[in-house]
């Protein structure tokens, strides 16, 4: 599975993130699953601190929505395609 860094080689982080969200209408996090809900305007945050917590939670993403892991810092957040 292949992420997409914002951040240069040299300055990428791995831990200490915020969660993830996605940015596509209607999706947002529901107790325990990502729902779609054509009236919701925005998206709500799963709890993820890692890369590596970020990869095992896509798995059970919806498929083919992208997805962001929030980082702390400005300009280092990561970006994958959930289901795949």
């Amino acid at each position: 599975m292949k992420l997409k860094y914002e951040a240069i080689k040299q300055n990428r982080v791995n831990h200490k993130f915020m969660g993830f969200t996605t940015f596509e209408n209607g999706w947002w996090f529901n107790k325990d699953k990502w729902e779609q809900n054509a009236k919701a305007g925005c998206s709500s945050y799963q709890d993820c601190r890692t890369v590596k917590a970020f990869r095992r939670k896509l798995k059970s993403a919806p498929k083919g929505v992208e997805f962001v892991l929030v980082s702390r810092w400005a300009g280092c957040d990561v970006i994958g395609v959930g289901g795949l």
